[in-house]
């Protein structure tokens, strides 16, 4: 089928580039800009979006999550031969800012298990991101197991691992994606970094040793972690670690945590963060928490630390 890409931020980016390590011919579509110049630098020849749309079955929609909905009413459901709507992300299909209609698009989720940068540098490595697969066929586009297998190669051919297809459905990734981050990867780490550096440096311990043994020593851990599993980085860390996490971690991740956990699942799975988000993502009122949070001083001592340590 005839492939259009659409998008060419981080995600657009890596697929792109891994679609043409792939010997995967598609079209770039994209508006004049500062993405137009980077694909033009990358060696690609990027053509508008209508272009692109006008001569493609298959569309990898690579625009931020609160853009997509417009973009489809305004320039994808005019376009009724494009068969397929290719999505990195569940968010736009499992809160239905873009329906599944009977008689248009069927929605697939080629969803890559990791960062954007990842996805290109691991390409045709064993550290190549696995990644979740779902479509939601239509009455004009059904999909069997040739269409399923289909799927599969786009999905090797954006830099998936080949023996890490996961099939799932979309609403199970976009929950689950957005409550990792909100809880774990993102939102909980980040507090947690910082709630821990505010205790050492609040009773008066170096606020650059108080660094070390918090932000820059997470990396480790993580890494452990991802690469033999939480018992394994445990066997890899000196007696006194183990036993601290065995016995305290508990306490700091309490039955009070566990409750905040289920409300915020709560609000992701009744829509409520994805109304909150879409009214939200752009205020003066979030901006400015941003803001705020990324002069804390353990962002200003750690670019000072990063400069500093730079050979």
């Amino acid at each position: 089928m005839k492939i259009g890409l659409i998008g060419y931020g981080s995600q657009g980016r890596a697929e792109a580039l891994n679609l043409r390590k792939s010997k995967i011919e598609f079209r770039l579509g994209l508006r004049q800009g500062a993405s137009w110049q980077k694909a033009l630098e990358d060696g690609f020849r990027p053509e508008t979006i209508e272009n692109c749309l006008q001569h493609s079955e298959v569309v990898f929609i690579n625009l931020p999550d609160q853009a997509q909905a417009e973009f489809y009413r305004q320039s994808i459901r005019p376009h009724s031969h494009i068969r397929w709507l290719v999505f990195a992300h569940g968010f736009s299909t499992a809160f239905k800012l873009i329906p599944v209609e009977p008689l248009g698009a069927a929605h697939i989720l080629i969803a890559p298990k990791g960062a954007a940068s990842g996805l290109e540098s691991f390409f045709g490595t064993s550290k190549a991101l696995p990644g979740i697969l779902s479509f939601e066929a239509t009455e004009k586009n059904p999909i069997g197991e040739d269409e399923k297998n289909q799927v599969e190669s786009l999905a090797k051919g954006v830099g998936c691992h080949p023996k890490a297809l996961f099939w799932s459905q979309f609403r199970d990734e976009a929950i689950c994606d957005l409550f990792s981050e909100q809880a774990l990867l993102c939102g909980g780490v980040s507090h947690l970094l910082t709630a821990t550096y505010e205790t050492l440096v609040e009773a008066g311990y170096r606020p650059e040793t108080a660094y070390f043994e918090t932000l820059y020593e997470l990396k480790l851990i993580v890494d452990l972690i991802w690469e033999h599993g939480i018992s394994g980085m445990r066997d890899r860390i000196s007696p006194t670690a183990r036993y601290g996490d065995i016995t305290r971690g508990r306490r700091v991740i309490d039955s009070h945590v566990k409750s905040n956990l289920k409300n915020i699942l709560a609000e992701i799975e009744s829509g409520e963060f994805t109304q909150e988000f879409l009214s939200q993502c752009d205020s003066p009122a979030y901006r400015h928490e941003r803001d705020q949070q990324s002069r804390h001083e353990i962002e200003k001592l750690g670019r000072l630390i990063r400069e500093k340590s730079k050979l």
